[in-house]
């Protein structure tokens, strides 16, 4: 896996925004939690009335996702979405930065179910879902049993140095999409892969089948990595709220019980099966779900753009 040179990313002017911006979230993850719940909110907003050509692909993905909502509700749903968008925004310098006061505010429900997993000795494919604190639920977890993370290289690549950099500081491995044969070495050495295949999808490894009763794009590779390796599928989501008792921003993991007769004899069936996981996950926290993600993107042959 490379990660590219600071100095070229520093000097580059084109770049220089990226770095205002990420030193400014530097300083803003030192305030209170409450702050941070307080601006991610403003800055979600913010983000919904500059950018209604997202706006419209959250509507049209809640639309498909929930289509008993009235188009008002899911108007309310679309804004609620984007401010918790934008706290995940400042959660992902919460993660790089202040690791050790994330933990505090966390909870883990069922770790019992990955540690059962790992007792098999061949390693545990731990899948989750683009939650709007997706980064925050890994580098929680990751405290309490390392992890092997499944990444795929952002585009900014101010963005992507300092994702590999920071996650290399808290992860055993960082292993890019693209390289099976090392995701099957970490299966091997009865490590856990942190894996969140629910996005739009190309290539060779790509079927369609429902998501939210709508075709989408399905990934067979969780299937051949654990035909492969002998792998557990362990899934699990995260929700961030408001503590009742307390007032504070706490977040909560639930790890659920690994999935039962998978891998199975079909890999398209497989593929099938990640879609309806990562479906019901969603279904447990919605308002977090990354909406605006242009997931009906690839179309099956002669269907008609969504988008």
């Amino acid at each position: 896996m490379k990660n590219t040179s600071l100095r070229p990313l520093f000097f580059n002017p084109l770049n220089w925004p990226s770095w205002f911006f990420l030193g400014l979230l530097r300083l803003i993850v030192l305030l209170p939690l409450h702050w941070l719940e307080y601006f991610g909110a403003a800055f979600g907003m913010l983000v919904y009335y500059l950018r209604p050509a997202r706006v419209e692909v959250a509507k049209i993905n809640l639309s498909i996702a929930f289509p008993e909502k009235s188009e008002q509700q899911i108007q309310r749903l679309c804004k609620r979405n984007f401010r918790q968008l934008g706290m995940g925004v400042f959660e992902v310098g919460l993660a790089w930065w202040q690791q050790r006061r994330l933990i505090k505010t966390a909870k883990i429900h069922g770790l019992q179910h990955l540690n059962r997993a790992l007792e098999n000795g061949k390693g545990v494919i731990l899948l989750t879902s683009h939650f709007t604190c997706l980064e925050t639920g890994a580098h929680i977890i990751c405290d309490k049993i390392p992890l092997e993370a499944v990444y795929k290289p952002a585009k900014n690549k101010v963005f992507d140095y300092l994702m590999v950099k920071k996650r290399k500081q808290h992860f055993q491995h960082l292993i890019s999409n693209d390289s099976p044969r090392k995701m099957i070495a970490a299966l091997k050495r009865n490590h856990v892969l942190w894996y969140a295949p629910d996005q739009n999808l190309r290539g060779k490894d790509m079927v369609f089948a429902p998501f939210f009763n709508q075709m989408a794009t399905a990934i067979t590779a969780p299937s051949r990595l654990a035909k492969i390796s002998g792998a557990a599928l362990v899934p699990y989501y995260i929700k961030r709220h408001k503590d009742a008792a307390s007032g504070n921003v706490i977040y909560e993991i639930f790890i659920q019980p690994a999935v039962d007769n998978f891998p199975g004899d079909d890999v398209n069936d497989d593929a099938a099966t990640i879609n309806r996981i990562n479906e019901s996950l969603i279904r447990h926290n919605p308002e977090q779900y990354l909406w605006v993600h242009k997931r009906y993107k690839t179309r099956p042959e002669g269907e008609k753009p969504l988008y």
